[in-house]
């Protein structure tokens, strides 16, 4: 599946077990066997509150909420302080209590992984996580880093769709009526090969690379399609443009 199908149906899935089958999915297709999301919708919530869904082990999710593991986890920690991804190590967790995490964590499959953290603009919080059983090592890493850009833009598109769910919570019949954005301007031709580009992960000078043209140049069509689209950075415009069928 083409990655921008992907995301669309993260986007426009009104059915809160589709949207976690296809973020499940995606995961799964970048060699991730285990996702977690988690949201914190307010504030004033607290982390034991989080709207939470994920295929870990049932056992393991019982074990980590029975012992308040929230509160131990360097993970959880690093999100609520940080808006950068963290890729796990077994130094990742220091003390006495988070070595035993990690070490019961093992056992279920949940060896190496990342974390990426979500902060929304009213002070939610969300903390999306993608594991597999590998052991911790520099390939895997190097893996991590090869798809840390699609990553990276899954990560706003699981925020901005899954904070309906965590907000408003499932209708008795499982769906919600989610509001759709108006018909935004049309984009330029150039405007929309570089935000492709984008969606693929480029930065501006490999698209200037690709389409012959100047970094500047580049940066001129993504302030073009930004301001069309209403948003401030560019990841913002590929999800925006995807809920339209801008991209495809």
């Amino acid at each position: 599946m083409h990655i921008s199908e992907s995301f669309q149906q993260l986007l426009q899935v009104d059915q809160e077990s589709a949207w976690c089958d296809a973020l499940f999915d995606f995961g799964r297709g970048l060699g991730f066997d285990r996702c977690l999301v988690a949201i914190v919708s307010n504030p004033g919530m607290g982390l034991e509150q989080a709207y939470l869904r994920s295929n870990y082990p049932t056992d393991w999710r019982s074990f980590y909420d029975t012992q308040k593991l929230v509160h131990v986890d360097p993970t959880v920690a690093h999100c609520v302080a940080h808006s950068t991804s963290l890729i796990w190590s077994p130094g990742l967790f220091r003390s006495g209590p988070q070595q035993v995490m990690y070490e019961e964590a093992s056992g279920y499959g949940l060896r190496s992984g990342i974390t990426l953290p979500m902060h929304g603009p009213r002070g939610e919080l969300g903390i999306l996580c993608f594991v597999n059983d590998a052991k911790p090592s520099r390939q895997f890493d190097q893996d991590v880093a090869q798809v840390l850009p699609e990553l990276s833009l899954l990560r706003d598109v699981a925020f901005q769709s899954g904070i309906d769910f965590a907000l408003m919570g499932a209708a008795p019949d499982g769906t919600l009526d989610l509001v759709r954005p108006a018909p935004l301007p049309s984009l330029t031709m150039r405007e929309l090969e570089c935000l492709q580009w984008t969606m693929a992960g480029k930065t501006s000078w490999e698209i200037g690379r690709i389409l012959n043209i100047s970094v500047s140049t580049v940066n001129f069509h993504v302030a073009g399609f930004n301001r069309k689209l209403e948003v401030s950075h560019r990841n913002q415009a590929v999800i925006k443009a995807l809920k339209l069928g801008l991209l495809q």
